[in-house]
């Protein structure tokens, strides 16, 4: 049979503590993958909030130049005529690139942007567009507004892609 008298108090104990810190090494691995879930699942949801408040002050501060400029196809002989009308179109597209590289850079969400003014900044991107290459030309600055031409052509594969979506409880695209 088996011989208990090996077992002294002190094999006992360090078997016991042997345990014990296997255990207590197990529940802190746990506790870390929890926290790091949370944490994402914060840093998600802050990210989509975030995305939603740059995009509602964008439009809220421009929505008076929208007004003025809806229906019209911008060129640089339009906008370059009239000293107000020029000034507003760099702030905003100026705006409309900082959004597009807070997208690229991961900073702000893109599912939320696709389903919220998606097509609308595809609409945007259209009216400036012969604006935006006459002035890359004119400047000799071919990467002016890039990550806002980048951005949209992005939401337009993804919109191919993806043509019926809603968002779904974690606010990811869902095809109907």
């Amino acid at each position: 049979m088996f011989d208990f008298s090996l077992w002294t108090n002190e094999n006992t104990l360090s078997l016991i503590a042997v345990g014990l810190a296997v255990l207590g090494g197990f529940f802190v691995v746990v506790q870390i993958r929890q926290q790091t879930k949370i944490s994402r699942a914060d840093h998600d949801r802050q990210k989509k909030q975030s995305t939603i408040e740059f995009y509602n002050s964008l439009s809220s501060d421009s929505y008076q130049f929208l007004d003025d400029i809806k229906g019209k196809r911008l060129n640089s002989t339009l906008v370059n005529s009239d000293k107000d009308l020029r000034k507003s179109v760099i702030r905003y597209l100026s705006r409309l690139e900082r959004l597009a590289i807070g997208v690229a850079t991961d900073v702000y969400d893109f599912n939320v942007l696709c389903l919220m003014p998606g097509r609308y900044l595809c609409k945007k991107y259209e009216q400036f567009q012969e604006y935006i290459k006459e002035t890359r030309i004119s400047k000799d600055a071919p990467m002016l507004y890039k990550e806002f031409e980048l951005l949209v052509n992005r939401i337009e594969k993804y919109r191919e892609k993806y043509p019926n979506q809603i968002a779904n409880k974690k606010t990811r695209v869902k095809k109907l």
